[in-house]
């Protein structure tokens, strides 16, 4: 279990049982060191009858809150664990906010919404609007559904709309706090909706295992523009550029070692999408995230396919030759492996389970049909 993310003050990297935040420079600030509760009386019986130990909380997905620096954890034993952050002179401290939050499944993706002081988390085909604080008596509240399983979920700047996009190549834009209101759905995605990042107040960016990459006015469910992709899409990172030159997309690939890149132009009449080559990193290494930050710096998150070790790379942006150069002596990738050193991931995700199954049922019935006619020919 593993999660990586930036924001303005630090970037959080989340691997089993540990989170550790590090400066933009590069320096450590500090850890969270997550407590695995036992059970106070184990059935051993039971255990022993299934050979299953104890469910250990490892890190799932994190998020973070900028207006109130409350940062959350989603565990793998099927709870939330949020902190407040304290910032000060460089340093950075956390404590616990109450107790964990227990959730009917595992809580895979998450975004705040902080005008309203609360958080959204999705699982399998839910989404549960939660109280990271317990200022309310009732900790968490259904708010929408999927009829398949959700992939990712974003919140428009004003908290007006929540979207969610899911295995069935759907896009669906909900109306908040009035979630029973269904604002409109995005259609033309063929595959799974991998991942999505907001450009603009009205306008979206998605990516999918159909191999293409589409631009939305989400509000009204229509489609803006379309763009080819080399492979599959089983996630995006953005990052807004200087004023004009739009947003530079890394699109992780179906291929495990690859990134493919792009520069769109949302505001530009013709929306164009200008690629900029591909990452591709060691074939021996497979990579699980990656995330831009505000210098144009890309950092990924892998691991070793053989021995599961867990590798960092840093990659900064050339505007000029509009291609990334990998930075072998970057402060955060050394301090980041030198941090995680030795750390294993054994479980990654395996995304060829959102490809649809499809049945050709019709050519062993035409088969059938064909043998019954040849049988009542021969009486």
């Amino acid at each position: 279990m593993y999660d990586l993310k930036i924001y303005p003050t630090f970037t959080a990297v989340g691997i089993k049982d540990r989170v550790a935040f590090l400066s933009t420079d590069g320096s450590l600030l500090h850890e969270i060191l997550i407590s695995q509760q036992v059970p106070a009386e184990p059935d051993k019986t039971k255990e022993g009858e299934n050979g299953n130990a104890p469910q250990l909380a490892h890190v799932v997905t994190l998020e973070y809150c900028l207006a109130s620096k409350v940062f959350t954890i989603s565990l793998s034993d099927k709870s939330l664990q949020s902190y407040q952050l304290k910032e000060a002179e460089g340093h950075l401290s956390s404590e616990k906010v109450g107790d964990r939050v227990p959730t009917t499944r595992t809580i895979v993706c998450m975004k705040f919404a902080s005008k309203h002081g609360v958080l959204f988390g999705c699982d399998k085909s839910d989404c549960f609007e939660f109280d990271p604080v317990g200022k309310s008596d009732k900790r968490s509240k259904w708010i929408l559904g999927h009829m398949s399983q959700i992939l990712d979920l974003g919140v428009s700047a004003d908290e007006r709309y929540i979207i969610t996009c899911d295995r069935d190549e759907k896009i669906k834009v909900t109306s908040y706090p009035d979630c029973h209101n269904i604002v409109c759905y995005c259609f033309g995605h063929q595959e799974y909706v991998a991942g999505m990042e907001l450009l603009s107040p009205s306008m979206l960016l998605s990516v999918s295992g159909d191999n293409t990459l589409r631009l939305w006015d989400y509000s009204e469910g229509k489609e803006i523009a379309s763009y080819a992709l080399e492979d599959p899409a089983v996630g995006v990172t953005c990052q807004r550029l200087n004023e004009g030159s739009g947003a530079l997309c890394a699109v992780r690939s179906y291929v495990n070692n690859k990134i493919e890149v792009a520069q769109i132009h949302p505001d530009d009449p013709l929306k164009k999408c200008v690629p900029c080559g591909t990452i591709s990193v060691n074939a021996g290494s497979t990579i699980l995230n990656a995330t831009l930050n505000s210098a144009c710096e890309l950092i990924i998150l892998a691991i070793d396919k053989e021995s599961k070790v867990v590798q960092f790379m840093v990659y900064a942006f050339d505007s000029i030759a509009r291609r990334f150069q990998e930075c072998t002596d970057h402060v955060l990738q050394k301090n980041l492996q030198s941090h995680f050193r030795e750390s294993t991931i054994e479980h990654v995700r395996d995304y060829s389970t959102l490809f649809k199954n499809t049945i050709d049922n019709l050519s062993d019935y035409f088969e059938r049909k064909k043998l019954k006619i040849s049988g009542k020919k021969s009486k």
